[in-house]
Parts: structure tokens; sequence; C-alpha cells
């Protein structure tokens, strides 16, 4: 088991810094050691997904329990959504970094997502559900936005979000 990170709340400043992009030089031990550690973090938190930023790190990744459950262990790296369908889905999701604080969002139901695994071999994958969802929220987090600045969500609610966790 690799070592558990502290995974960051709102306001921290890093929830709202973008994370860059890593080269091809980027893809080597340290990285696979960041993501392991995500990963059991995440695990022992009892997340679905965790994003880098959340735990202080900057390079573009997260982690993600797949369909599978706890030994579907997926790793993305530069993601990017290539595609995600018209029809919204309002499944609460939660955040790690925001205990307690659950939100139904109308976010795509289905998603196809392009990424690097951990050795920067070139993916695709297509999801649905609450996999489209966290995916969608992980990537989120990888662009410095809270789920709780989230656009289907009334004004008058993200006013209230943002007071309570100081969140712009």
């Amino acid at each position: 088991m690799s070592k558990i990170l502290k995974i960051l709340q709102f306001p921290h400043p890093a929830l709202f810094t973008p994370c860059y992009e890593v080269p091809k030089e980027g893809f080597n031990a340290e990285l696979i050691k960041n993501l392991d550690a995500m990963w059991d973090t995440m695990i022992d938190a009892e997340g679905l997904g965790l994003a880098a930023n959340q735990v202080g790190l900057f390079d573009k990744m997260f982690v993600m329990r797949g369909p599978l459950g706890y030994f579907d262990k997926l790793y993305f790296v530069n993601p990017k959504i290539t595609w995600e369908s018209s029809d919204k889905s309002t499944i609460t999701e939660g955040c790690l970094s925001a205990p307690g604080e659950f939100l139904s969002l109308g976010r795509s139901n289905t998603v196809i997502v392009k990424y690097q695994d951990e050795k920067g071999v070139s993916k695709e994958r297509f999801f649905t559900g609450v996999h489209a969802v966290c995916v969608l929220h992980e990537i989120e987090h990888l662009n410095g936005v809270s789920f709780m600045q989230h656009d289907s969500i009334p004004k008058k609610m993200r006013k209230e979000l943002a007071k309570k966790w100081d969140v712009v």
C-alpha cells in the first residue's frame, strides 16, 4: 500500500488551480507512485474518484473506480471528453473535498473520454451513469472548477454554497 495523501478541502486554493498536461517524458515511476497514492487515498476515503489537485498535485490526472468496483482501478492522465450525450443525469454527487455536501447536477449521462494510462498509452473509453458523472466531475476539478459552481445549480443556491464553502 502506498502513502495516504491529505485530501484538501474547500476553500483551499489548490482546488481552484488548473492542472498541467503531462508531457511524454513525465510518464515515469514518480507519476505511477503518485497515481497509486491517489488510488489508495481515494479507497481509504471511500470515494469513487479523486483528482490530482485535491491532494495538492498539479499533473492533469485522476483516479476512479471502474464499473467493476474496487478491483477496476482506472488511471486517467491528460483526459479529454471527446463526446457527451445531450441526455442529462441528475445523480446525486458528493466530493471528497466538501465532506457532507451532496448535489444533484444536470450532467451528461454518457461520455467518451480520451486519455493516457499511467504508462502513456493512449486510450478511449465510454462511460454511462454514475461513472460518466464521475469523469465529468473529476475533469472539472482538473480545470480548477468546483461542482458547487456548476451551471445547473440555481443562482441563489450557488450563492449560498459560495458563502458556506468560501467558493468564488
